[in-house]
């Protein structure tokens, strides 16, 4: 079991009860011209002496004493100081309580108290808060708040506790208010004015066309440290603000851009007092911005020629634009551009439109195209660029076809492949896929397939298209549809046996489009022995239905294709018997 020390704990309630005896000293209030003011303390351990006070021109002393007072009921002392001198001043009790330790009062200087400075003064939900920091004189009992007015700088309330006040009447929506907070004794003394702050006052103004906002406001004045920065805070729609950009501390406007017309924009100001966290709000401004809508997101989405040959032009745009004119632009050089068209638009404006050019022939070469609108603000803008694939060919002969193209040229596409088709009455066959940047091929045609004289082509372009917003979407772009005309062949055996195995002279025609045919066989003295404007139809060694000797005749064949060209043969056959 622990012992309990009891010695000890006897002396443990003699010295609680030394400190609970101590002799209190006079609430000593303040210096009122050179008077001291004090309330009479309350003391009960013996009979009263005196109020004993002592002086020194220095804050450490050392102090003697001035006087004692010996009416226990007297709260002021006059002291003369006709040279206004610096003094410091403390109070004690002098009660006859033997053994007891009198208390000193506070040390209190005969000059007003110091200044409270003021930390910030800041906006908050329409009124104004007002932060300050403690005078360091300790006779200060409270704070004298003044707002400057249209009639001079006013009091406008005295508090005695705490180092914050909400002024609701200000009115830091219309102006910049500005403030002094002065130190209070209870004397009435208070201290002098310190510099002035002031509210930052934000303004804002919407400018339509530009679809912009401009924030003007006075920069915040007399932080010991200056300002460090300041920040541009913005609420839209209602949404909790968010700071929009982080400015210098000197700027004292900024302007926001790319606003939407029929949104709701609140905007504030925040500075920061350098080295420190403290801050100070402005008032906040909003605006229901009221603004001509630019276009915006203008893209070209699809340049295609059509089975018609005419060319399809696919765009799109925000379609909350206020445009009163769009135009069609056309270049053959992606330099010079021409007008072609004029549309009116048609509201409400579709997210997606098109247009077809008749006007030109894309197998006349490449055409770029560019959308062009003019807004209620007589801005022009334009779209980006796209533009046709064009396709050309030629026969290289015994049936080879070569084939070039021109790259897709619209703007923010990638992953670009060209598929290429044969087409043969009308049925596209799909006869190459190539990948960018490849544009060309050499297609070999089938000799033996005689009918096919004219071969058709089309290239069609495959790419992924990044839209403005971030989105893709797959595009598919068509040239135009070339069309090669084999280079004729004739072939002709140089003997025939009618009564064999090639009973008649009859030439092979191959990639034979004709127009007009003729056939002349003569014999040895230029007689003409046959004729024939019938490609089908051969020579079977007779004349007149009666047979021919054998022996060399000659032939002459002339072929006229259906675009006027002239193709002639001649030679020797044998005839046999």
């Amino acid at each position: 079991m622990k012992r309990f020390n009891f010695t000890g704990f006897l002396l443990f309630l003699g010295l609680l009860t030394q400190v609970n005896a101590q002799i209190a000293a006079p609430d000593f209030l303040c210096v009122k011209s050179d008077t001291l003011i004090w309330k009479v303390p309350n003391n009960s351990c013996g009979p009263f002496v005196s109020y004993d006070i002592f002086f020194s021109p220095n804050a450490n002393g050392p102090f003697s004493l001035l006087v004692s007072i010996s009416d226990p009921a007297q709260t002021s002392y006059f002291n003369p100081n006709p040279g206004g001198d610096l003094r410091f001043y403390y109070l004690q009790s002098n009660f006859n309580c033997p053994g007891q330790m009198p208390f000193q009062s506070d040390t209190l200087d005969n000059r007003p108290p110091e200044i409270s400075p003021i930390q910030r003064v800041s906006v908050e939900n329409g009124q104004v808060l007002l932060d300050w920091t403690a005078s360091p004189s300790p006779e200060v009992s409270g704070f004298i708040i003044y707002r400057e007015t249209n009639i001079g700088v006013i009091p406008i309330d005295t508090i005695f506790s705490g180092l914050t006040y909400l002024d609701v009447n200000a009115k830091p929506n219309d102006k910049s208010e500005s403030y002094f907070v002065n130190a209070l004794d209870d004397c009435g003394n208070t201290s002098i004015f310190d510099l002035p702050h002031n509210t930052i006052f934000l303004q804002s103004a919407v400018s339509p066309c530009e679809q912009t906002i401009t924030l003007d406001w006075n920069l915040y004045q007399n932080w010991p440290n200056g300002i460090g920065r300041q920040e541009v805070w913005m609420s839209l729609n209602g949404a909790p603000p968010t700071i929009v950009e982080t400015i210098s501390n000197t700027a004292t406007s900024f302007v926001f851009e790319n606003a939407d017309d029929g949104d709701q924009y609140c905007f504030f100001i925040k500075a920061v007092q350098a080295e420190t966290t403290i801050f100070s709000n402005s008032n906040e401004t909003c605006v229901s911005a009221d603004i001509v809508q630019p276009v915006r997101n203008f893209f070209i989405q699809n340049v295609s020629v059509t089975p018609a040959n005419e060319v399809t032009i696919n765009w799109g745009w925000e379609p909350n634009a206020e445009i009163n004119a769009i135009t069609i632009l056309r270049s053959v050089d992606n330099v010079n551009f021409e007008s072609i068209v004029n549309l009116i638009p048609e509201f409400p404006l579709s997210a997606e439109n098109s247009f077809t050019d008749n006007t030109v022939n894309p197998s006349d070469g490449k055409f770029f195209y560019l959308i062009q609108t003019i807004d209620d603000c007589d801005t022009t803008a334009f779209s980006t660029l796209g533009s046709t694939i064009f396709l050309a060919g030629q026969s290289q002969g015994t049936g080879l076809n070569e084939l070039a193209w021109t790259r897709l040229d619209i703007e923010n596409t990638f992953s670009i492949t060209y598929e290429l088709f044969r087409v043969v009455d009308g049925i596209e066959t799909p006869i190459a896929n190539l990948p960018d940047p490849t544009t060309n091929f050499l297609d070999q045609l089938d000799q033996q397939e005689n009918g096919q004289t004219t071969t058709c082509y089309v290239v069609e372009a495959k790419a992924s298209l990044v839209k403005p917003d971030g989105q893709m979407e797959i595009i598919r772009s068509r040239s135009n549809q070339v069309c090669i005309q084999e280079a004729v062949k004739i072939f002709t055996p140089n003997a025939f046996a009618p009564k064999g195995i090639n009973k008649e002279f009859k030439p092979l025609i191959v990639f034979g489009d004709t127009a007009d045919y003729q056939m002349l066989i003569y014999d040895r003295f230029g007689r003409k022995v046959f004729e024939t404007n019938q490609m089908d139809e051969g020579w079977n060694g007779t004349k007149s239905g009666k047979d021919l000797d054998q022996g060399a005749y000659v032939f002459f064949i002339q072929v006229t294709r259906s675009d006027g060209s002239v193709l002639k043969e001649s030679g020797v056959v044998i005839l046999l018997r």
